[in-house]
């Protein structure tokens, strides 16, 4: 790997996006100096306007460039669109102010693919991180990271997660069937319709305003659930569930219940 590749991944949103592109840069662990010889490009995108097809195509050209690489490959970034972002961060900042338990839940800890809270704080760390290959026109990144310095001096989160890969969901629940199903679609093209792939806003965007809500109705939550490699939604019951589940992309309480 040399700085060509994480270069070239700057440059293939630059092709894909054109004017759209608000904000490019790699973070993860090329910048921070920890990289081995086959780690992923982690890559960032911020569109002015989301484009399905453009982000479609960009997935997929950096797939290709991993695999011609000889690199890890099992997500294609963090792409998002300006109004999705906002409203992720807000999300997650108002969950963990209900909500700081969830820091020593499974949500966190075990690095759970369906919670919404651990998506903001890892975008939340692209943020906060060291960056390379930076393409940012309009000067939107600078706010972007003062936000996230703010979010971790008043939430300094672990930055290795003691669980990770240890995570428990409940055999027969709509946890464990969301997570099997995102799986096994990783190997084939429909990788793309997950949480790893493009339009991450078909799975914590649009009622992301009215789940915060519910997070924020609620009494702060301080106790977290017994382990924190287990699956909370199961162990909790009546608020504790509804706040937990507010912010779980599988949702054992309906949106309308939680609202």
């Amino acid at each position: 790997m040399t700085l060509s590749h994480t270069r070239h991944a700057v440059r293939l949103a630059e092709q894909h996006f054109g004017d759209n592109l608000a904000v490019a840069f790699v973070g993860g662990s090329y910048p921070r100096g920890t990289a081995k010889p086959t780690s992923d490009i982690d890559v960032f995108v911020l569109l002015k306007q989301g484009d399905r097809p453009s982000e479609t195509a960009f997935a997929n050209a950096l797939r290709a460039l991993h695999e011609e690489a000889g690199l890890h490959f099992d997500h294609c970034g963090e792409i998002f669109d300006t109004a999705s972002l906002g409203m992720l961060l807000s999300f997650t900042e108002q969950t963990v102010a209900s909500m700081p338990a969830i820091q020593r839940s499974a949500c966190y800890q075990a690095d759970c693919p369906l919670s919404v809270f651990r998506k903001g704080d890892i975008v939340f760390k692209f943020l906060d991180d060291p960056k390379l290959h930076t393409l940012d026109p309009g000067q939107v990144l600078p706010a972007l990271e003062k936000r996230a310095a703010a979010y971790f001096a008043k939430w300094p989160m672990p930055r290795v997660q003691e669980h990770k890969k240890a995570l428990a969901l409940p055999e027969g629940s709509e946890q464990a069937g969301l997570a099997r199903t995102w799986a096994q679609r990783e190997a084939t093209p429909q990788w793309i319709d997950t949480p790893t792939g493009v339009g991450l806003e078909r799975w914590f965007g649009a009622d992301l305003t009215t789940r915060a809500g519910a997070v924020a109705a609620e009494a702060v939550i301080h106790t977290p659930s017994p382990s924190p490699s287990a699956c909370p939604i199961p162990l909790t019951n009546g608020a504790r569930r509804r706040v937990f589940a507010a912010q779980c992309l599988a949702r054992s309480t309906p949106l309308e219940a939680i609202s």
